[in-house]
């Protein structure tokens, strides 16, 4: 069992009309949307150590809001022991939210289980990580799209670790090594702080303030503040000597601020005002001593004056790109008017000069050219986006168009990448190209976008981009047409502008979307060298990519990103960067802490793909890819250096025979058996942290093909495509092959290899997850013979109640047929083959199968759906079984598709030698 700690709350407080409610531990929240509320103070957590937040819930027998996701809101901040609140750039298990720091959402009463209609009530419970140092926690219930007021009781705060003997204590819970390590994959980007300075650079505009805002985490007892050394410099670089506005000065080491460090967690806002012949500011942060326990916590945020923020230039009056350029240029004093008004071409000359537009730094369209090939989303009038047939593009664009009902679709047509597929080798195909972003420009005033997803990061990126390359192809001309040029340069600038607000910020932690809004930014900011903002927008998106990947890819390699292609895409920017780089002396360091962290996660790539070609669909998998020739795309174009590695080489020919491939820090494992000429056969078992970066619960689920055909399958597809119940069903437990207890479905958390031992001729994969809380520990044992012509998979959970009941499913291919055939077998048919399915129990007993294809009479009970293509359901047939027995049960299925490796496999089962792995303590 895991070892637990009940924590109770030292204060309630309540807010905004809610109140305790009629019996003890009650609480009642109004419709105050967001401002009713009640807000729990807990101390005295262990850090570094996983929790469990649960309550009841009640709600109105005629509420309204039942289908929404958001029906209430609970907000999360992290104190330090003096409750200074620290600003975690990321925590497991929860969002990042404005009103909270951190928070996660309450779904309605049609998400919860079927009971709940006879008592209009649920349970709701938050798995998250306690990162160190925090110790004490602020929960806050919001009231956030309810109709009617809502009550919550049984509030309930547990910290636990697996393999632990025993029962609730008092004690710290002391995390496994193992676990602890699976925790935490990425290390903290922090910097300790000594009297030797960690410098930073960005570049400023001339005349306007920079703000750089950041935290520094003073540990020790003795606290005399920190420092940040401000230099700045001209344009070439040369030092300017202080005495600099607003700083303070010492002959020792020059023009400083000071950063007080009277509490544990201190907030800080340098207020930068760079003298007028400034280009850029270097900021070294120091402490006062060496002898200190003191951090700086990255990365920074980093943001210019009011006056030059996107929404103080974006006004309704400038909403359109000619009049929001005339604006910036009148704040940055660029060019003079001419009879009070600004002339098009002074402008153009002003912000373009007569050099060719540099687009060598734009990177979504050499993405998109290396994970599509040569494959053409405009051509002959029609664009073909996704995996969707082919759409006549109408004379009249709404821009609201949506002929496939699907998120991803809109998401890639609002992005407009697809226009430069057009030909750009006659005036005319650049002509009707810039006629269709005019289009779009004219439709989607800022602000007032006809369609919500093309504010999307990932659109906005990428149409940025598309926006600069029109630029840069219509400038040459000599019949340019000024008008198109100045809206084209106006609404460039204005993506620009949000972009850097975006990365500034640090809106996207931890996630691929920042990257791609830093590159485009980058793109941009290098492009446009004579605009003033460019040094700027180039340091800062410089700054985050460093960032970027320095979390969320280890120098060793370890990736966290949950999704296999969503690394793919990680490494291939990273590629694409390294090699679009080269020219720029200030991103050379970057460069040479870059290529080393994509070696290895490339490498895994490349071992990791089944004999078909395709990644381990786990996490967010979007349609339309084929991975194998995307990889051989990218080494082939940017990966050059590589080819010559041993490693990689030794990869790429694929190794014929029987092999299992673990890599516990990225938490996944494979086994392939692959012979030229006969049917392969390919397991993979995914183990990562499930931490809502994109939303899959899907740890210890896994993947099986065999005779050449896959049969056990993931339901696929990628949270930003899908919208409404499809979208919860497939980011939910119940769309992956894993196994729940009681009924519970696994919240956040982390899973860890055990160990990986042979054994008669089969290898064991020993799991250990801590998904299923506080209440239940947890064991996933995967059995397979070498030539995976067979493969069992067990659970063992142990529970604190009297008895326990646990399902596992398996998701089958939608073109396998399945059947019961008796009570102790399940069989999947597909091309003449049978694949059995037997249960087999080791403690407790079998508890029987269903079948269930098509469910979805409501929410929280959809089952039996894959995603084939983005923004569709196809039906396809899901196995359950169960396994029931008192407080300790473990069991599961034995799968082959011939007769004798079953047996084989069985009689491998059933030998004590086994035996004794499958039921070992939790705590051995």
């Amino acid at each position: 069992m895991p070892g637990v700690k009940n924590i109770l709350p030292t204060s309630v407080q309540h807010a905004g009309d809610a109140a305790p409610g009629p019996a003890d531990g009650q609480h009642t929240i109004a419709t105050k949307n967001r401002w009713s509320r009640v807000v729990l103070k807990f101390r005295d957590l262990a850090p570094d150590v996983w929790c469990e937040f649960s309550f009841r819930i009640s709600w109105e027998s005629d509420e309204e809001a039942r289908n929404v996701q958001d029906f209430a809101a609970i907000g999360f901040s992290f104190h330090a022991d003096d409750g200074s609140l620290i600003d975690f750039a990321s925590v497991p298990g929860l969002h990042r939210a404005q009103i909270d720091p951190y928070c996660d959402f309450v779904p309605g009463p049609a998400y919860h289980d079927r009971h709940s209609e006879l008592t209009h009530t649920g349970h709701a419970r938050v798995g998250f990580f306690v990162p160190a140092p925090a110790t004490s926690l602020t929960i806050t219930i919001r009231s956030w799209r309810n109709s009617h007021p809502f009550r919550v009781e049984r509030l309930s705060l547990r910290q636990f670790v697996q393999g632990r003997a025993a029962a609730e204590t008092t004690q710290e819970p002391r995390p496994s090594q193992e676990e602890l390590h699976a925790s935490i994959p990425v290390p903290r980007r922090w910097r300790a702080l000594r009297t030797d300075p960690q410098w930073l650079g960005y570049g400023v505009v001339p005349g306007h303030r920079l703000f750089i805002r950041g935290q520094v985490i003073a540990k020790g007892a003795e606290r005399d503040g920190a420092l940040a050394r401000i230099v700045y410099r001209d344009a070439l670089g040369n030092a300017i000597a202080p005495p600099y506005a607003e700083t303070l000065a010492t002959p020792a080491i020059g023009a400083f601020v000071n950063i007080p460090t009277n509490l544990q967690a201190n907030r800080f806002t340098l207020e930068l005002l760079p003298p007028h012949e400034a280009a850029f500011v270097e900021i070294g942060f120091q402490a006062w001593r060496d002898d200190v326990d003191m951090e700086l916590v990255l990365p920074l945020e980093a943001s210019l004056e009011d006056c030059l923020l996107l929404e103080s230039i974006s006004t309704e009056e400038s909403a359109g790109a000619t009049r929001f350029l005339h604006d910036l240029v009148e704040r940055l004093a660029l060019t003079p008017m001419r009879d009070g008004k600004l002339v098009q071409a002074d402008l153009l000359d002003t912000l373009l000069g007569s050099e060719p537009l540099g687009t060598a730094f734009t990177i979504q369209k050499k993405l998109r050219s290396i994970q599509l090939g040569e494959r053409q989303e405009f051509s002959s009038g029609h664009i073909s986006l996704a995996t969707f047939p082919a759409w006549q593009l109408p004379n009249d664009l709404t821009w609201t168009e949506d002929p496939f009902r699907s998120p991803a679709w809109r998401l890639d047509f609002q992005s407009l990448s697809w226009l430069l597929d057009l030909p750009h080798d006659t005036p005319a195909s650049i002509d009707h190209a810039i006629s269709i972003a005019l289009s779009w420009l004219n439709e989607n005033p800022w602000g007032s976008p006809k369609d919500g997803l093309s504010s999307h990061p990932l659109a906005l990126a990428r149409r940025a981009e598309v926006f600069l390359e029109l630029l840069a192809l219509e400038t040459p001309s000599k019949n340019k047409d000024l008008r198109a040029l100045i809206t084209l340069l106006g609404e460039t600038i204005r993506h620009g502008f949000a972009l850097a607000e975006i990365v500034g910020q640090n809106v996207f932690p931890l996630s691929i979307h920042q990257i791609h809004a830093a590159a485009a930014l980058l793109a941009i900011a290098q492009a446009l060298p004579r605009l003033p903002l460019s040094r700027y927008w180039s340091s800062l998106a410089l700054e985050h990519l460093r960032e970027g990947y320095g979390a969320l890819i280890a120098p060793d390699g370890t990736i966290a990103e949950p999704s296999q292609h969503y690394r793919l895409e990680l490494i291939s920017l990273g590629l694409i960067l390294n090699s679009i780089l080269e020219p720029l002396p200030e991103a050379a360091s970057f460069r040479q802490e870059l290529l080393p962290r994509l070696q290895g996660p490339a490498r895994s790539c490349i071992a990791l793909t089944d004999p078909s070609g395709a990644l381990p669909a786990f996490g967010d998998a979007p349609h339309g890819y084929a991975h194998a020739p995307w990889m051989r795309r990218l080494l082939a174009r940017y990966g050059q250096p590589w080819i010559s590695d041993d490693a990689i080489r030794s990869e790429l020919s694929y190794p014929e025979g029987a092999r299992t491939l673990v890599f516990e820090k990225s938490g996944i494992a494979a086994a392939r058996y692959f012979e030229q000429g006969r049917p392969w056969a390919h397991l993979s078992a995914s183990f990562a942290m499930q931490r809502q970066m994109h939303g899959h619960f899907d740890c210890t689920s896994f993947n099986y093909a065999a005779g050449g055909v896959r049969w056990i399958t993931d339901a696929g597809g990628a949270a930003d495509a899908e919208a409404g119940p499809p979208r919860q069903y497939l980011i939910s437990p119940r769309a992956h092959s894993v196994a729940m207890p009681d009924g519970r479905e696994p919240t956040s958390g982390t899973a860890w290899l055990r160990a990986a031992t042979s054994l008669a001729g089969v290898t064991i994969l020993d799991i250990v997850s801590n998904v299923h809380g506080p209440d239940y520990a947890h064991r996933r044992i995967f059995v397979f013979l070498n030539n995976l012509s067979a493969i069992a998979v067990f659970d063992h959970f142990a529970g604190s109640g009297a008895s326990l009941i646990f399902e596992g499913l398996l998701h089958l291919e939608p073109e396998v047929t399945a059947f019961i055939a008796g009570p102790q077998l399940a069989v999947g048919v597909r091309d003449k083959r049978k694949l059995r399915i037997v249960p087999h129990a080791i403690q407790g007993r079998f508890g029987g199968f269903e079948i269930a294809q098509g469910r979805n009479e409501r929410p929280s009970s959809v089952q039996g759906f894959v995603s084939r293509r983005p923004g569709t359901l196809e039906p396809a047939n899901t196995i359950r079984y169960a396994f029931a027995g008192p407080k300790s049960v473990c069991g599961g299925v034995l799968l082959s598709l011939d007769d004798s490796s079953l047996k084989r496999l069985k009689a491998i089962v059933e030998s004590a030698e086994l035996k004794d792995i499958l039921v070992a303590s939790f705590s051995s």
